[in-house]
């Protein structure tokens, strides 16, 4: 399983994700990879997560000829992939049903779902750069869906969501929204098996584009959570 999300800030996004895969059905015995990828970069304001079958997300990303030098926008840039996407699915799996439908025999695609996510560049330099926030899926045949509430996510949502909805803020800078990411995996994975590795991150700015965090740093931003999280118990409590 996995968990993926994005966080739009006052000065940029956040892109968070864990690099767990887990391999077999979770009602029994699983296997489990810790060092799968889930960001990408699509262009140079662009980035991308997924989630589900990761070979196949590995091929379909390995297909996008894009790269850093890409200056294109977002909006434009997830309908290019979802194109992609929505052609590749129906060339590697003809006569497979987008859907399950109860007591049909008929075989379904794998689920994937993507988290595309970056900034619309205006042209000729006039105007602010505009967020957005974008989440494709297989299931529903890769239909465009944009977040309206400064967040999107996917995976193993609910305590994440929890915490979002609790301690998420549109206008905190990118450098506070780190923090926030990082925990909302690192406490998932404290619940829930699925969830796990080490944190991913990654920012998008209209200034320098996007960035994958190294790991050292994150691994600091991971450590100084455990401080943040005391004073959350503590001022809980008046103390």
């Amino acid at each position: 399983m996995t968990l993926i999300f994005a966080l739009e800030g006052g000065d940029g996004i956040v892109l968070g994700a864990d690099s767990r895969a887990t391999f077999g059905d979770p009602r029994g015995l699983t296997a489990q990879n810790d060092s799968v990828l889930k960001s990408y970069q699509l262009s140079k304001y662009v980035g991308i997560l997924t989630a589900g079958d990761a070979n196949l997300a590995t091929m379909l990303l390995s297909k996008w000829s894009s790269g850093p030098d890409d200056a294109s926008g977002v909006t434009e840039v997830m309908g290019k992939f979802r194109q992609a996407a929505k052609s590749s699915l129906g060339d590697w799996f003809k006569g497979f049903a987008v859907q399950q439908v109860a007591g049909a025999q008929i075989p379904t695609r794998p689920a994937l779902t993507f988290i595309v996510a970056g900034y619309d560049i205006p042209k000729g330099g006039k105007g602010a750069a505009v967020p957005r926030l974008y989440q494709i899926n297989s299931m529903l045949d890769f239909a465009p869906a944009q977040a309206g509430f400064g967040f999107a996510l996917d995976g193993v949502p609910q305590y994440a969501l929890y915490l979002l909805n609790r301690l998420y803020r549109k206008d905190r800078p990118i450098a506070e929204l780190e923090h926030l990411a990082a925990y909302a995996i690192t406490e998932t994975a404290s619940q829930d098996g699925k969830v796990g590795g080490p944190v991913r991150l990654a920012t998008i700015t209209p200034g320098d584009g996007y960035k994958l965090l190294p790991d050292p740093e994150v691994e600091e931003i991971v450590k100084n959570n455990v401080t943040r999280s005391e004073n959350l118990r503590k001022s809980f409590y008046g103390e």
